[in-house]
């Protein structure tokens, strides 16, 4: 049989949810079949759309990107009529049908076992189709990257989140049944990946605290404390451990003395990323988030106590948010920054399938700016806090 070129738009935005489905068709029966051809910038990608007669292109979509990717795509098929296009992603699962002047493979929610049948589609010559496995996938029945392509990163841990928050499309992509990888096999992951003299072990998951946890709300030191000691004793003390900080993050009250004394005793970062996006009671309470202001001011206190560099994430412009509310939020922060903290902020965008999908983001009051930009200046802030500024520098 002839190898089917399988083009992967492999953007720097989305080659985390790539990895995850190109280390599913590692156990796809047709992987022998598969020509991988990854592409990370547009004009190879064009080069090589032109000069193919039929072929499967598999991209990822995030709403932010997404008027952008679907110009670029239907680019691509005006060059070369027999391309077909297989597409997921948290945009595709809320507005797929925006994408169907493509005639694309459209895959809904977790893509593991979809991709299995786009593959199957694509050699039976069928006709494009949407595709949803509405049962959530099982994260030890797939790798967390395609090792047989030489590529390693992080490794999924956690899927799924039980908080709903209303800006958020984790939980109505995931799902709220939170489910984790097992231990045996994130340690064989961390073995294989030893054996490449790779030994920065990061992890991918919503709240990096909640590992082990039944429903996702508790905390589950014994699983935590086995995870970490097992990474540790197979990368040995001259590996690397990055836990709770990029690419996850922690909720506010899952930060205890225990949780923290426990990081601080086996990881090497030395900074924590912790979500907090709001210091209003009220709007903490409107977007369903689960915790109070009061568990911020405790868990960047525990976290600081042990010398961690605390960068908490908040978002500005929340729907519905007045200038009580910013100015609530203004005193949080600045209460935060002077015991240490560094913020990172968002501006509000309204994300298709989240409950604040159709809510707009609410003006800044000049006080709120005014202050904001003065933090950047002095290093206390970074990120986008409105839609026109950017300050600061990502903290690593």
């Amino acid at each position: 049989m002839e190898k089917i070129p399988l083009l992967v738009w492999y953007s720097p935005v989305n080659k985390y949810s790539l990895n995850a489905i190109l280390g599913a068709l590692e156990k796809s029966s047709y992987q022998e079949n598969l020509e991988f051809l990854l592409f990370t910038r547009s004009e190879k990608l064009i080069s090589e759309v032109k000069n193919r007669k039929r072929a499967l292109l598999l991209a990822s979509v995030m709403t932010k990107e997404a008027e952008e990717k679907k110009n670029f795509l239907l680019h691509l098929k005006d060059l070369n009529s027999h391309l077909e296009i297989c597409l997921g992603g948290p945009h595709i699962t809320a507005k797929g049908e925006e994408f169907f002047s493509l005639n694309p493979w459209l895959v809904k929610r977790e893509g593991e076992e979809a991709i299995e049948k786009v593959i199957e589609g694509f050699i039976a010559n069928s006709s494009p189709s949407l595709i949803t496995f509405p049962h959530p996938v099982d994260l030890d029945s797939f790798p967390p990257f395609p090792r047989s392509l030489g590529i390693f990163g992080p490794i999924e841990i956690t899927r799924g989140c039980p908080f709903g928050c209303y800006f958020c499309q984790t939980a109505y992509l995931s799902g709220r049944q939170v489910r984790h990888r097992s231990i045996e096999m994130i340690l064989e992951y961390v073995s294989l990946m030893k054996r490449k003299d790779l030994t920065d072990i990061r992890f991918i998951t919503p709240n990096a605290l909640s590992y082990g946890s039944p429903d996702g709300k508790t905390i589950n030191l014994k699983a935590l404390q086995e995870l970490l000691t097992g990474v540790r004793k197979i990368i040995g003390p001259q590996g690397r451990i990055f836990f709770g900080s990029f690419p996850s993050e922690i909720r506010p009250e899952f930060v205890t003395p225990e949780t923290i004394k426990l990081l601080r005793s086996l990881v090497n970062n030395d900074n924590l990323v912790i979500g907090a996006q709001s210091g209003s009671e009220k709007m903490l309470q409107r977007m369903k988030r689960g915790h109070t202001k009061e568990e911020i001011f405790k868990a960047a206190e525990i976290a600081i106590q042990e010398n961690f560099r605390v960068n908490i994430d908040f978002i500005f412009g929340l729907p519905g948010e007045t200038e009580e509310d910013q100015k609530e939020t203004l005193s949080t922060i600045e209460t935060l920054t002077k015991m240490g903290a560094i913020i990172h902020a968002h501006y509000f965008t309204p994300l298709p399938g989240t409950p604040w999908e159709r809510e707009k983001p609410s003006p800044l009051g000049s006080f709120l700016r005014k202050r904001l930009g003065k933090l950047a200046q002095e290093g206390k802030l970074f990120g986008n806090y409105d839609s026109c500024s950017q300050w600061g520098e990502k903290r690593k």
